[in-house]
């Protein structure tokens, strides 16, 4: 279920509380935090209170633990009270879970979702970094912002070829690269899904004309043609923001101020890529760009495409099965 936090933070309750009517019974639930510092919230110790705010108006408190980022579980209360130590821990759910996937093996696992993609090094069977927040992970490479629907064109490119000629793209939420999947057929037409920069349904036809836009054109003056190359360059340039970040892993970083100490990452190489999300067609075009023919665990084959899409809540229930005995 996708839910827009930034534009309907008070509405999760109710929007938990369907899922929850169609769930079987159970005794108790486990949360991963994500989307407290959406733009709605001030702060992001106000993100996490809101969240478990929410939370907690449908289901009692003494149900809930709230998965750490440090691998913990936390009460409602101390998750309140500590909100970094919960907040945006998703990503290390996810990066235990396949812990057990890669064994003692060096891996890497890209996670690539709607707006973000998560880059995490594996290593006997720990992850393999000491960065848990998402500045931190962004400064490493560990965290990319862009992902295959919400992500602005024009935060990948500056220019696209046009008719043979560059030409600046238009600094303006025309079209985001849903629209560009949605051409090329890596992701399928949605047409009753109208959350599109346009407001029009997300399919190929209408994301024509919102590509088109992004070089002051419009859908019926490219040809089929024209549109391929304006969505293939720009496939290829968020493909090459990932090959950036992989290569920045596999060598550690290289900031000045990173080489005045030792690199939080502990290895150099990798002998298994593991991909999960429904971006994972981009996953793929980033490590043949990087030339990996090594071993790939695709949790789309693993799991199933539904459950590789929301692998980190997968992740956190998997874990909550093992780990808490709840009466």
């Amino acid at each position: 279920m996708g839910f827009p936090m930034w534009k309907q933070s008070r509405k999760l309750a109710v929007s938990v509380a369907q899922l929850l009517d169609a769930c079987p019974a159970f005794c108790g639930v486990a949360v991963t935090m994500t989307g407290e510092l959406a733009d709605c919230f001030a702060t992001r110790a106000e993100g996490v209170a809101v969240i478990l705010e929410q939370l907690t108006s449908i289901l009692p408190s003494e149900l809930v633990r709230v998965y750490g980022v440090d691998g913990s579980w936390k009460s409602v209360v101390q998750s309140a009270r500590e909100p970094w130590s919960v907040a945006a821990s998703n990503w290390h759910g996810l990066a235990r879970f396949v812990t057990r996937l890669a064994g003692q093996r060096s891996c890497l696992l890209i996670d690539v979702g709607s707006t973000t993609t998560d880059l995490i090094p594996i290593r006997n069977g720990c992850i393999a970094m000491e960065a848990q927040t998402d500045s931190q992970r962004l400064q490493t490479g560990a965290l990319v912002y862009t992902g295959v629907e919400r992500s602005n064109v024009a935060g990948i490119v500056r220019e696209l070829t046009l008719f043979g000629v560059p030409c600046p793209v238009m600094n303006e939420q025309f079209a985001t690269v849903k629209d560009v999947y949605l051409w090329l057929r890596d992701l399928p037409d949605e047409p009753s899904n109208c959350d599109t920069a346009d407001g029009k349904p997300a399919t190929r036809e209408f994301a024509r004309f919102r590509l088109s836009r992004m070089v002051g054109e419009d859908g019926s003056t490219l040809t089929d043609s024209d549109v391929d190359a304006l969505a293939r360059e720009i496939a290829t340039a968020q493909s090459a923001m990932l090959v950036n970040a992989i290569r920045q892993l596999s060598k550690g970083p290289t900031t000045r101020k990173s080489r005045a100490k030792k690199s939080a990452l502990q290895h150099c190489d990798f002998e298994c890529v593991v991909i999960s999300g429904h971006g994972e067609f981009l996953a793929e075009s980033a490590l043949a760009e990087c030339g990996w023919d090594g071993e790939r665990i695709l949790l789309g084959e693993t799991l199933g495409p539904e459950l590789s899409r929301c692998a980190p809540a997968y992740a956190i229930a998997t874990l909550a099965a093992e780990e808490l005995c709840v009466d």
